[in-house]
């Protein structure tokens, strides 16, 4: 009997097992739960080709299998509803039931999903790939915006593919599947098929020239700020016999026996080998002495300074391509010097003790790097050592620091701490992080430092775990780094990868990425803001004097129940796992700071329902977040915020509808006696209900009436009930205010178009009011 219940207990666990693997998405697909989104389309591309019911004819589960494949792809080719599946399965996923319903004939996956997924100089960019990499950088690209559909995108793509590796080197060239990510298209204005745009930011230029190879060149190197030298007689001694900076020279010299480069490959060059090689050409023809003193008539050769130019001591290169010369040249460059153990320990104790200098290290799993490029590197970085370790002869070091992948280019800083590059593996990129990364107060963090070193620390500690492969993980990144840079002499900045530590994320609750999270004296205070520096600055410094007050049952008694009734309390019902309650978070403390600057008798304040489970049943509340009022007057009446937006702005609209106003309601009967006959001043708002500027405006408005009550009388009219008003005022957009300095004299009326403000900033209105108000004993303004 036993042995049956343990077959029958083992076949269960079994069956479970198979029916959770085929309900996993990454499962399904075969890629891990770290797949980036071209892993994820090259998996689905493959299974689409052998899964596809045309080729399982055989099978009637065909269909429906294929459509779990096809949801699987569109759900996890999506970094909002990755992260919702990540979270919440497939359960959080309820708005996009009907996803992933429609596929393709198996020779369009065959013949026409990702036409350049295979090409190494063509980059599929998807939606956050783009934000991240075209609009997010400095770089050069060229973007061929295309629909598999489409039978001139198809035509162009062997031009296109030639060009790319044309131009491989000097720019990036891109493409974007507009089938796939419609949404990135149309919010680039894509609305035909092929679209060529140049991005150089912030700035970006349709391409409308010659579809062929050499004009989209051509085009393309207009937009590389790299420069050539042509050299001369007249400005030889200058640029060379003078030239101070140490770096090689690449000339070439066109005369009548032999090759030259042409001015395109001149410019590529210099764009290529910018800040590290200075790239010439001298013409034999016009410049025949130069030549001569030079002993050079034809030919391209690289000289390793200055000096060696006019030694005449330089190498022959005989290629004409702009790629092979590259090559050469970078292989000219001395290499990253390899560290033994000694060396890098050296390295730790110096950074563990303050040693001056930081060291960028590059680690490999091979002695033998074929990557030249890098090369660029230690001539790049002034100031930052460059060495490089080989894993398979350190393998202690390199576990020590949970290096996995490779290459892996990790910065180790003055101070002691260390952070990993995650971006593109190019000189230019990694430069420019080692120099950004060696200055700011940012390190590594792993399982070693929790909890003692960062949790249950007195420093506070704001830390990232992110995924390498989750795109706005890289874009926060960044901004994580600005923060850590302007705030970091006050609060400890870390991130953990969680591929590489996923239990330690997995015990810290992290299910999604990114996750922030600010450590104050052991207490978590998560991070739901925008993904800016300043947003999360300010997420800081409301952490740490918080502008929302906290009420647990005491407090609530004290501050609520038996509130004073001048006073106005707006609250929020909220519990730390739900999602809307989270994007409220960063408005609420927002409708705090303003509401303290603009309005002292209202307090806004949050309680917690699921650390005071009580206090909240006892209040009635049933959902979260749930956003009362409790206005003046004894406790026993509240209100319910129910409209759509919960921005700062309108939650402070609604606050205000409450208070006290300053502004007397003009009418078309009052309109003329109390404002246009008045030889007192005014100042009036012209608005309609359903208008949100006007609302978003009405608190700033009472400011500007309490501000100068006693100086200027406030006044509001309501153009949907006063329409008649509001065109004889020559009012025509909302909200609108005019400012009526005062009749001169008797029976002499104003006239109903006053002065227009052209501001809604309260302190602007208050100080244009102020220096046009009439003086006593004037007549005149």
């Amino acid at each position: 009997m036993k042995e049956v219940l343990w077959l029958l207990h083992l076949s269960l666990s079994a069956l479970l097992a198979v029916v959770a693997a085929e309900s996993d998405f990454y499962v399904l697909l075969g890629v891990e739960r770290s797949a980036s989104v071209k892993e994820i389309r090259k998996a689905f591309k493959k299974l689409a080709i052998s899964a596809h019911p045309d080729k399982n004819t055989g099978d009637p589960e065909a269909h429906e299998k294929f459509l779990r494949i096809t949801r699987a792809y569109e759900v996890l080719k999506d970094e909002e509803l990755r992260k919702k599946y990540d979270m919440f399965g497939e359960e959080g996923l309820s708005e996009d039931k009907n996803r992933g319903r429609h596929y393709e004939s198996w020779q369009w996956y065959q013949q026409n999903f990702g036409i350049y997924d295979e090409d190494p100089e063509i980059i599929t960019l998807s939606r956050s790939d783009f934000e991240v990499s075209v609009e997010g950088a400095d770089d050069v690209w060229f973007v061929n915006f295309y629909s598999p559909h489409c039978s001139h995108c198809h035509e162009l793509a062997p031009t296109w593919r030639e060009m790319a590796r044309e131009l491989e080197g000097v720019i990036r060239v891109g493409a974007v599947n507009c089938e796939d990510d419609w949404h990135l298209c149309r919010m680039q204005g894509i609305r035909s098929y092929p679209s060529l745009v140049i991005y150089k930011h912030p700035k970006r230029e349709k391409y409308e020239g010659e579809r062929t190879t050499g004009a989209m060149v051509r085009h393309a190197l207009r937009s590389v700020s790299a420069t050539y030298h042509k050299l001369r007689n007249s400005n030889f001694k200058s640029h060379v016999a003078e030239d101070t900076s140490e770096k090689p020279w690449l000339i070439t010299f066109c005369g009548d026996d032999g090759d030259c480069l042409e001015e395109l490959s001149c410019l590529k060059l210099a764009a290529m080998l910018e800040d590290l090689v200075h790239v010439g050409m001298i013409d034999c023809h016009r410049d025949s002495k130069l030549c001569e003193r030079l002993d050079r008539h034809h030919g391209t050769h690289y000289y390793a300074s200055s000096d060696h130019v006019t030694s005449k001591d330089g190498l022959e290169i005989q290629s004409l391509v702009a790629q092979e010369i590259l090559s050469t040249v970078l292989h000219q460059l001395p290499d990253v010097s390899m560290l033994d153990l000694d060396a890098f320990r050296a390295i730790q104790a110096g950074m563990r003790q303050g040693q001056e200098g930081a060291w960028l290290v590059h680690f490999v799993d091979s002695g033998d790097i074929h990557d030249v490029e890098l090369r660029k590197l230690p001539a790049m970085l002034s100031g930052i050592k460059v060495g490089r370790i080989n894993c398979r002869e350190l393998p202690s070091a390199c576990r020590e620091l949970h290096i996995t992948k490779f290459p892996t280019f990790m910065i180790f800083k003055e101070d002691g701490g260390s952070e990993i590059y995650y971006g593109r593996a190019t000189a230019h990129d990694i430069a420019i992080f080692a120099q950004d990364s060696s200055v700011t107060p940012l390190t590594n963090l792993d399982p070693s430092d929790f909890p003692d070193r960062v949790v249950l620390s007195r420093d506070p500690w704001f830390v990232d775990f992110f995924a390498p492969w989750c795109p706005p993980c890289m874009k926060l990144l960044p901004e994580f780094r600005k923060a850590a840079k302007r705030f970091g002499h006050t609060v400890k900045f870390g991130t953990v990868d969680c591929t590489v530590h996923g239990h330690l994320c997995s015990n810290y609750n992290v299910r999604s990425y990114p996750t922030t999270v600010f450590y104050n004296q052991t207490v978590p205070h998560e991070f739901n803001g925008h993904h800016t520096a300043v947003a999360m600055i300010e997420f800081i410094k409301d952490t740490l004097n918080p502008p929302v007050i906290s009420l647990d049952e005491e407090s609530f008694q004290r501050l609520i129940r038996d509130k004073d009734p001048d006073k106005i309390w707006a609250v929020d019902f909220f519990a730390p796992w739900c999602g809307p309650c989270r994007q409220l978070s960063p408005e609420w403390r927002l409708l705090a700071k303003m509401v303290r600057k603009n309005a002292k008798n209202v307090h806004v304040a949050q309680v917690d329902c699921q650390a005071h489970q009580s206090l909240c049943e006892r209040e009635r509340v049933s959902s979260y977040p749930s956003i009362r009022l409790y206005p003046q007057g004894y406790y026993g009446t509240y209100y319910m915020y129910n409209q759509w937006h919960r921005d700062a702005e309108s939650l402070q609209s609604w606050v205000y509808d409450f208070l006290p106003s300053k502004v007397e309601t003009l009418t078309w009967n009052t309109f003329g006696s109390r404002v246009l006959d008045s030889a007192d001043p005014w100042i009036v708002d012209f608005f309609t209900p359903w208008c949100g500027h006007c609302q978003v405006f009405k608190p700033q408005f009472e400011r500007v009436a309490e501000s100068l009550e006693g100086q200027v009388t406030a006044g509001k009219v309501d153009c949907d009930q006063h329409r008649q008003l509001c065109q004889q005022a020559g009012v025509n957009a909302y909200p609108s205010v005019r400012f009526y300095p005062g009749s001169s004299g008797r029976n002499i009326r104003q006239h109903p178009y006053g002065w227009d403000i052209q501001s809604q900033n309260a302190d602007e209105i208050i100080s244009f009011v102020r220096r046009n108000i009439k003086k006593k004993g004037h007549d005149e303004l």
